[in-house]
């Protein structure tokens, strides 16, 4: 992969704590401390609380006064939202790719989950792959609107999966999600937009599944987050 191009010390601040969020580095209910937080980074308060406020916008903390940042919780239901939202917005995605991609782009993706298969227990190798595919549905579409709220409800379905699965996935686990991303790749060959917008569709259904089980052994079926 590529690697990022910071803008400013903001912005690196800022992707700095969202993926220790997203990996769970900072767990929910976490308070992240300004004071602290520059320290560790070696900047000055003001970035660091412009970083927690883009956070704030995006859910991944609350501000609380007179205490802080506050990591916001994963819960059942919060996952719920999330999976419901990416299938609204994959859907139309997905139609979109199916019309528009090229057969150079799926090679390019499928040469990709072919190198997941031979090498499962490699979990930057399927992190690779797991992009490239939703970029691949989402490279097509040409509403801001959508690709922002995408770009988020990606943050947070990350945030959520490895939450759920205490790190990285098992290698069955990658290997069966794997496979529906080759059951897309096959569909988008056949250019038909109502057979990706369904196959992609039934992949969301089996993600959220996946988590909803492994949140419910975590919290014992509780659900202790009514946002």
């Amino acid at each position: 992969m590529a690697s990022r191009i910071f803008h400013s010390l903001g912005d690196q601040v800022f992707e700095t704590i969202k993926e220790l969020i997203i990996n769970n580095t900072y767990h929910p209910g976490v308070v992240l401390q300004i004071d602290k937080l520059a320290g560790e980074f070696g900047v000055s308060t003001t970035p660091v609380r412009e970083a927690l406020l883009r956070l704030e916008g995006i859910g991944l903390v609350d501000i609380e006064r007179n205490k802080g940042a506050v990591v916001t919780q994963v819960s059942e239901k919060r996952s719920r939202y999330v999976w419901e939202f990416r299938r609204i917005l994959e859907a139309k995605v997905a139609r979109d790719a199916a019309i528009g991609c090229t057969d150079d782009e799926i090679s390019a993706v499928e040469t990709k989950l072919k190198k997941v298969l031979e090498h499962p227990d490699d979990f930057s190798v399927y992190q690779d792959s797991d992009i490239a595919l939703h970029g691949l549905l989402s490279s097509h579409t040409e509403n801001p609107l959508i690709l922002e709220s995408l770009a988020n409800l990606s943050v947070h379905a990350r945030r959520i999966r490895y939450f759920a699965e205490n790190g990285p996935f098992r290698e069955e686990v990658i290997e069966q999600v794997t496979r529906e991303h080759n059951e897309i790749i096959a569909a988008l060959r056949e250019h038909n937009p109502d057979k990706v917008e369904a196959i992609v569709t039934r992949h969301l259904i089996n993600a959220e599944e996946r988590t909803k089980k492994a949140l419910s052994e975590i919290s014992g079926g509780a659900d202790n987050d009514g946002k």
